[in-house]
Parts: C-alpha cells; structure tokens; sequence
C-alpha cells in the first residue's frame, strides 16, 4: 500500500506537465499543477469522482488566460485540453494494476 501511495503521488505531481513546445503559440509557458488525493480512494467511484473534480478545478484556475484576446482563449482551451488529456493518461497507467477500468467519452484533439 506504501508503494501505491509513493506511486500516486509521484504520477499525480508530474500529471498535468505539458511542453511548450506542443504550442502553436511561441509565447506560451509551461504549466502544471498539484491535485492533492489526500483522503481519497482512487480505486473506488466515489474517490476518482472526487478527484475529478479536485484535477478539473486546478486545470481551469491553471489555465486562466492571461491576456485578453482570441489567441489568449484559444491557448487557454489548448491548455486544459492537454492538461486533462496528460492527467487521464497518468491517471490511467496508474490505476491500471489496480484492476480498475476507467473510459473516456469524446476525443481530444
């Protein structure tokens, strides 16, 4: 159970990273945050629905746009779309030993 735990924590610290190279935008930074599971069951509903809603939270306030403009909008959506894309995945490969199955609906582009 220590080793989930070391394991969760390592994979949720680094699980909203982006390059910034993967930018259309030169000017674009690369963010990420911390999405605490502190007092959360990953491996039930409840806890990734919880968790869900912590990672949704800290990917919008993460993303704010900066600056006014369509540009600084548009960077914005890219920003929580990969973001939430990258938590997915991690989040996935983490759960996956677990015997927990976890779907997605809808693509990211």
């Amino acid at each position: 159970m220590k080793l989930f735990i070391s394991v969760a924590s390592a994979a949720i610290v680094g699980a909203c990273l982006f390059s910034a190279g993967a930018s259309a935008s030169p000017a674009r930074e690369p963010v990420s945050v911390r999405v605490s599971r502190a007092g959360l069951d990953l491996t039930s509903d409840a806890g990734r629905t919880a968790f869900q809603r912590r990672l949704r939270s800290a990917i919008a306030s993460a993303c704010q746009p900066r600056t006014g403009g369509l540009d600084a909008l548009a960077d914005s959506r890219q920003c929580r779309q990969e973001m939430t894309a990258d938590a997915s995945v991690k989040l996935a490969a983490l759960l996956g030993g677990s015997g927990t199955q976890l779907a997605s609906i809808g693509a990211v582009r």
